[in-house]
């Protein structure tokens, strides 16, 4: 029975996914991970763009730079991801199998093995611990935001709390497995090796364990860890110059004790709003549950907690994200102390009382996750695929976008060249019109209706930064496609009608 329900919220997470999913590659980070997949799967990982090498304006490079990119600090010309390598490593197997659309794959089914490992963690408690724990991990907002999102934070998770499974394990061999799947978490999301760290002191320190026994399992765990931080290593050596330098930048722009502050006031009461005041029982682990398994999971917590409280503040509740990797580690000690708590009453049927808690605490984060509209996130996305879509079909094979936001898009959906916008200077907007036009290519301005403004702002004195004269087209409502040519045809009284897809 308790099986057949652990494989029932498995099923209900990938029918959450694969319904309410944002398979696009549109934002900033899911097409940094889908367009970094498509280059390891090629083996060109640095491609050069002869324009970003003629361009005649200062910095040229970094206008050629999508959404996501920036240019090689290795190989003039070419872009590199910000991104870490290792959600496009694990997409490359699908998109060889699948091609490009099999890649938004890869998230669902790591958001299966993270209700598995969080159903295997919290069993160290009890086996009703571990089943409503993965059941409240299921229904929890932030994991449910990031389910339907080609981003790394899922699977990062998984393989963290993968590996915290086999770490907390008695069978033999375990440590080994602990240390691959931290090795595969380190390559997904690098700034977290610090939680690998605090694995490998509880193997090293388990009471239970003979000294020898510790020894060799503190060491397979370590040696298991090294493969996952020499690609990383080598990966930021070949495209940012450093062994040590991300694709995020300096470590020193990134963190400041000014954020640690702010960050701690909001990551806190989000918490209690996402995930109901009901995790605040997690605090009170560490005096019912006394023992090296709650300092464990505690000081998992803490340490991630504390990488980003340096780190930039942010305004919205979706940030909680940086929080999910050791997010299931609270559900597990706030079930767990409810647990000890029903019991120490006397309470006599504590499976029906979790039960219930289980139910109640679950559809209210379900509808929570429902008024932050995380279910309508898809709807939301759709803009970019429906306008590569359209510049696919719609601009000439020469055609080459100015644009921001949907640089990324642009490139994925419609195979076009783009020309980032905010990465030029702002007095050269008309030569680099003038400079793609001279290359043979057909110019087009894409821009999102809230982007308009600071486009105009920044071009100011360049008459096509007036955006005065009828877009060319206007798809999801929101984003708009204008032809420079446009422009002289309008004021002379000759332009065609806006097209309009929905």
């Amino acid at each position: 029975m308790r099986s057949v329900a652990l494989a029932a919220v498995v099923v209900a997470v990938l029918v959450v996914a694969s319904r309410w999913g944002s398979f696009v590659a549109g934002g900033s980070d899911s097409y940094c991970y889908v367009h970094q997949a498509e280059r390891w799967a090629s083996g060109q990982l640095q491609v050069v763009e002869p324009l970003a090498l003629e361009a005649p304006w200062p910095n040229a490079p970094l206008a050629f730079a999508p959404a996501g990119h920036r240019p090689s600090s290795t190989v003039p010309g070419a872009i590199v991801p910000i991104c870490p390598p290792g959600l496009s490593i694990f997409m490359v197997p699908f998109l060889w199998i699948g091609g490009p659309a099999a890649v938004f794959l890869v998230v669902p089914l790591f958001g299966a093995l993270l209700v598995v490992a969080t159903d295997i963690v919290g069993r160290r408690y009890g086996a009703r611990i571990g089943l409503v724990s993965a059941v409240l991990l299921a229904a929890s907002p932030v994991f449910l935001n990031q389910l339907i999102q080609p981003m790394s934070d899922v699977p990062a998770t998984a393989l963290w709390m993968l590996a915290l499974a086999c770490a907390t394990s008695t069978s033999r061999g375990q440590s080994l497995k602990a240390g691959l799947a931290a090795s595969a978490a380190i390559l997904v999301r690098p700034n977290l090796l610090p939680l690998g760290v605090v694995i490998g002191v509880f193997l090293l320190c388990r009471p239970e364990r003979a000294w020898r026994v510790r020894l060799r399992s503190a060491v397979e765990y370590a040696a298991c860890c090294v493969p996952g931080c020499l690609a990383v290593l080598l990966i930021q050596q070949a495209f940012n110059g450093s062994p040590f330098s991300s694709g995020y930048g300096p470590a020193g722009t990134l963190f400041t004790t000014l954020n640690v502050m702010p960050n701690l006031a909001r990551y806190p009461r989000w918490l209690v709003e996402v995930q109901t005041p009901l995790i605040v029982l997690a605090v009170a682990a560490p005096v019912l549950l006394p023992g090296g398994l709650t300092w464990l999971l505690s000081g998992l917590f803490l340490v991630n907690l504390g990488i980003y409280l340096p780190y930039f503040v942010f305004n919205d509740w979706s940030f909680l994200r940086f929080l999910l990797p050791t997010l299931p580690l609270l559900v597990v000690l706030m079930v767990a102390v409810l647990d000890n708590l029903c019991r120490r009453l006397g309470m006599r049927r504590t499976h029906l009382v979790l039960a219930a808690t289980a139910v109640t605490v679950a559809a209210l984060c379900v509808g929570e996750a429902r008024s932050r509209n995380v279910f309508r996130l898809w709807q939301l996305e759709a803009r970019f695929e429906r306008a590569g879509e359209f510049v696919d079909a719609r601009l000439p094979a020469d055609a080459l976008v100015i644009t921001s936001w949907h640089s990324g898009s642009v490139r994925f959906y419609a195979g076009r060249r783009t020309l980032v916008w905010d990465g030029l200077p702002s007095d050269q907007l008309d030569a680099a019109v003038a400079f793609v036009r001279q290359r043979g290519f057909v110019p087009y301005l894409l821009l999102e209706s809230w982007e308009e403004p600071g486009f105009r702002d920044r071009f100011k004195g360049s008459p096509l930064a007036e955006l005065d004269w009828p877009p060319m087209a206007e798809v999801a409502s929101v984003v708009r496609i204008y032809q420079p040519e446009g422009r002289e045809q309008y004021r002379r009284g000759a332009a065609a009608p806006t097209i309009y897809a929905p």
